[in-house]
């Protein structure tokens, strides 16, 4: 009994100092709460032990440490506008948890204020008040150095998706993967550019400039990239009125008439540094519009935007953008001005859309860091001369330390992995084959060796004057030269059983600037009149969206030498020699009188031109591979302007004259009303010439629309020796079908559009013709049409109704037609 006893008590000590123990053990966890689309912390947090009275907000920076002498093992962090979460924790151990909170797509619920005016908008109203003082660009002039850094990466990638066919020889990199936040799906980083500048600004007269002093790159062969990675390219001022993205007006949060789209609240106050500061949320007034969702923290001295957190709304009216953030953060520079210190831009592409779970997709991700400002001491206007963007021959031998020392932020572990990762993956045959069918989907042309041989959708085709048509050629690879680039081919038609051939020769005598010797020669069948948008004559799918006979052809042997030179970036020049021989085929009789006695006839047209082009367009940019470009575009109109002189007794040619033709095209953007694309052309022939030599105003004879064309016209049936003409396209962006319940989930976008030309052929032409009436004549009314459509069905497709409003009365017409189109855009 008495041993019992003694068993019992020190059974009941044990259990007693277990439980003691057991309570006197801590449980700490520090961490960091961000959103994972933008590395950004996430201040204000809330994070609290599951089954404890034990919690903390996050600090400014996002991040907390909790501890608790509760038995506990998990943790949940929430945060309004974004999706609860829940962490396991390991018991009476101190640990760190990096914790990604995603935002929740769904409709945040409704802040109504029922008393006195919403302080917000108090607020706002000051922000507004005083944008002139707080923007940069009403500085007299400044300068900074900016570090930009790209990453591209494959994220949300899933097991499932590793097993895929597709990536079975790739299986190496996704070693690569960024695992080291616990409830955040691995991501692949794919390429990364990093570039330091210095950028330069004066206000009047406004001139930019950014010397880039140093640019790494991996993952993109095209060196040109880092040009657009500086300030000048990719610089969002948030106190526009509109912000562009993807070539979409979005409202800015303080823009002039912000509270027509917005609604605002009042959520804290905090010290930010030494700035007092409020903290402001904003959410879309309506569905579908081009908004944000976001908080701002406003200065309350200056009512300056001291930093500003936002994302598109999730139903935004844009294709394959899941999700697009954007951070700038702002410092006040010498209590002078507050400059943009931080800017951080990401987008997540996918290509389906879902908010019920995440899909694999790309993130495109720049972050820029701005320092070692000087504002107010404007160079000379010297200084500004030359291109815009400078690319120092020293920027790409910049040394580690250099980097290391320069860097906004320290690189991670996987992104020092892409340099090296790349480089092996471009070895893999599997690489090689996906690579090739890209490019032959992109450009029509597989490589093989030193040529390329295509383009594919030229290979067949057919007409009514050579039956089926037979095509094979191809062109020399940058394998071959990088400074002389040789194009060929042989056609054969069934029907006329003729041999066709043709070839062009480019030589590069310079990259910077660009200077270029060519010639051209071919023998062959040629639609005259078509716009230069339209589909090339032995383009396979010419032939299958053909509305009528393709019978007005002609046989034409055209030899042609150029010289063009580029003075500046958008700004060049073309002399060119041609000649031509034209022969009717098919229904075409262009037969004119040889003399003034009008004694004999030819059917045969022999031409020589010596013809000067100009161009330009202001400030536009381009990417440029080892040979050719593609042009990013502009923000300014460009003008194109052409003289043509005819060399008679020059190679038989038995014309003189003088041509002369302008041209401007325009983008305007209008915010939220989408944007307006126009077109003006005059043109004028000082001579008598016959028809296929004067201007023939091109038609369209496909069920695809053209925007270059008039749609509705026929080919050949207007010719003018001077015109004008005007073309238009606006497209809405869907400002009127998004406001439809019913059709609002579709995201169809309206466009409308008009094209009219009015002219006149002088009667020294019209008696130069023995048959006049092949054609008509547009001195009576200008020739008209329009047209509205829907464009983004089912993105990609666009579909035009379009009406012809003048000479209803010619015969073979179509006085209304239904077309479409692929137009693929954001």
């Amino acid at each position: 009994m008495q041993r019992n006893a003694l068993l019992f008590f020190f059974s009941f000590i044990f259990l007693c100092t277990s439980a003691l123990h057991s309570q006197g053990q801590v449980t700490r966890v520090n961490g960091r709460v961000y959103d994972p689309l933008t590395n950004e912390p996430i201040p204000f947090a809330s994070v609290l032990f599951i089954g404890t009275s034990v919690g903390k907000n996050t600090d400014m920076d996002g991040k907390f440490s909790l501890e608790t002498m509760d038995v506990v093992d998990s943790i949940r962090i929430s945060f309004i506008g974004y999706l609860s979460t829940t962490m396991h924790v390991q018991r009476h151990k101190t640990q760190e948890i990096n914790i990604a909170l995603r935002a929740n797509k769904f409709d945040l619920p409704e802040v109504v204020i029922k008393a006195g005016e919403n302080p917000a908008l108090i607020i706002l109203k000051k922000i507004i008040e005083n944008k002139p003082k707080n923007d940069r660009s009403e500085l007299q002039a400044f300068q900074y150095e900016s570090y930009n850094k790209l990453e591209f990466d494959i994220n949300n990638i899933t097991d499932k998706f590793k097993r895929k066919r597709i990536f079975k020889p790739f299986q190496f990199i996704f070693d690569n993967m960024d695992s080291s936040v616990s409830n955040q799906t691995p991501y692949l980083p794919v390429f990364l550019i990093e570039t330091v500048s210095d950028v330069y600004f004066r206000s009047d007269p406004t001139l930019r400039k950014e010397v880039i002093k140093a640019s790494k790159i991996a993952g993109v062969e095209n060196e040109t990239v880092s040009q657009y990675l500086g300030d000048l390219y990719s610089n969002i001022n948030i106190y526009d009125n509109y912000i562009y993205l993807f070539q979409k007006g979005f409202v800015s949060p303080i823009a002039g008439l912000s509270t027509l789209y917005y609604k605002y609240s009042l959520m804290d106050s905090a010290f930010i540094g030494n700035n007092w500061c409020y903290k402001i949320t904003f959410h879309p007034r309506r569905k579908q519009e081009l908004t944000f969702n976001g908080e701002m923290w406003v200065s309350d001295s200056s009512f300056a935007i001291r930093r500003i957190n936002m994302r598109i709304a999730s139903d935004a009216n844009i294709n394959y953008v899941e999700d697009l953030a954007l951070v700038h953060e702002y410092e006040y520079i010498n209590h002078e001005h507050w400059m943009l210190s931080k800017e951080v831009l990401v987008v997540n592409l996918a290509p389906t859309e879902t908010k019920s779970k995440q899909t694999t997709g790309f993130i495109g991700r720049k972050t820029t860091y701005y320092s070692k400002f000087l504002l107010n001491q404007p160079k000379d206007a010297a200084f500004f001369k030359g291109s815009e963007v400078d690319l120092l021959e020293s920027a790409k031998k910049q040394t580690m330390a250099y980097w290391d020392s320069t860097r906004g932020e320290r690189l991670t572990k996987n992104e020092r992995a892409i340099y090296a990762m790349i480089d092996t993956i471009k070895t893999i045959p599997a690489y090689k084959r996906w690579a090739d069918l890209v490019k032959i989907f992109a450009t029509g042309y597989k490589g093989v060796g030193l040529v390329e041989i295509g383009p594919v959708y030229t290979f067949v085709s057919s007409n009514s004057v050579e039956g089926i048509r037979l095509r094979f050629g191809g062109q020399t690879s940058n394998k071959f030269s990088e400074w002389l680039v040789l194009d060929g081919y042989g056609a054969y038609g069934t029907k006329d059983q003729r041999f066709k051939y043709g070839g062009t020769a480019r030589y590069f005598i310079s990259k910077k600037p660009r200077v270029i010797l060519g010639g051209e020669f071919k023998q062959d069948v040629e639609q005259l009149g078509k716009s230069p948008n339209a589909f090339a004559d032995d383009n396979f799918f010419a032939t299958v969206l053909r509305r009528e006979k393709s019978n007005k052809l002609n046989d034409i042997t055209q030899g042609k030498i150029y010289l063009e030179n580029e003075w500046l970036e958008g700004f060049s020049n073309r002399i060119t020699f041609t000649h031509s021989e034209y022969n009717p085929l098919g229904s075409l009789d262009f037969t004119y009188y040889l003399n003034d006695a009008k004694t004999d006839s030819s059917n045969k047209i022999n031409n020589s031109e010596l013809s000067f082009y100009l161009r330009f367009a202001y400030k536009e940019r381009f990417v440029s591979g080892k040979v050719d470009r593609v042009s990013l575009g502009t923000r300014f109109p460009v003008v194109h302007l052409q003289y043509s002189h005819g060399l008679k007794d020059v190679i038989y040619s038995t014309f003189i004259y003088d041509k002369l033709r302008f041209k401007l095209d325009d983008n305007l953007y209008l915010g939220n009303f989408g944007i307006l694309s126009y077109s003006i052309e005059a043109a004028k022939i000082f001579q008598a010439l016959p028809y296929p030599l004067l201007f023939i105003h091109p038609g369209n004879n496909s069920f695809v629309y053209d925007k270059a064309a008039f749609n509705l016209m026929n080919f050949y049936e207007f010719v003018s020796d001077e015109y004008v003409s005007f073309k238009a396209e606006q497209h809405f962006g869907g400002i009127l079908l998004d406001r439809i319940p019913a059709l609002r989930k579709l995201k169809w976008r309206e466009v409308a559009t008009f094209s009219a030309v009015i002219g006149q052929l002088s009667s020294k032409n019209r008696q130069l013709l023995s048959n006049p009436d092949v054609f008509y004549n547009l001195e009576r009314k200008p020739y008209a049409e329009f047209g509205v459509g829907i464009e983004n069905i089912f993105k990609v497709l666009r579909i035009d109704n379009i009406w012809r409003l003048s000479y209803l009365d010619h015969p073979g017409i179509s006085k209304v037609a239904i077309l479409g189109t692929v137009s693929l855009s954001f």
